[in-house]
Parts: C-alpha cells; structure tokens; sequence
C-alpha cells in the first residue's frame, strides 16, 4: 500500500517547517550546544519524531492503522531530508 497523498504531503510540510526552524534557531543551537558531536542527529531525531507522530495521527483521524510498508515509505520521506539538516552544522 503507498501512503494516502494528502498523508505524504502533509507529512512532508511539517518536516520542511521544523527544517525551517531549525534554520532560523541554529546560531541558537550552535552557541548552547557547542562541543556535542552530533547535533545534527539529535535535531534529525527531534524532527523526525515530530514527524512521526503526525504521520500516525493522520492516519488515526482517517481510523485507519498504518502498514509495515507505509511506515518503510515513511522512513523513505524521512531520509530524503538527512543531507539536508547535516549541512546546518558543516
């Protein structure tokens, strides 16, 4: 089964607006967090969560349950974004 499009989008669109705050809080970021190694997988992780449980309530408000494959597809959409969030701490 292939995500529901209006799931993926709307998927889509909270991960790009935590990218987008994650972009105008990173001197923030980069000032508090300052000798950790691995910022950028801690604000994947974060963004990704989000993400996460808005994928599961979009499909909760539809009353229906996600598959194995939609969550294989959901961690496809995830990791379009990786190189993305890695490049803030380059």
């Amino acid at each position: 089964m292939v995500i529901p499009d209006d799931i993926e989008e709307f998927v889509e669109k909270h991960i790009k607006l935590m990218i987008s705050q994650t972009e105008t809080y990173l001197p923030f970021i980069k000032i508090v967090f300052p000798y950790s190694n691995n910022v950028a997988d801690s604000v994947y992780n974060l963004i990704i969560g989000s993400a996460l449980s808005v994928f599961v309530n979009q499909f909760t408000m539809k009353m229906k349950n996600p598959t194995v494959e939609d969550f294989t597809d959901f961690g496809k959409i995830a990791l379009k974004y990786r190189d993305q969030i890695d490049q803030f701490f380059k």
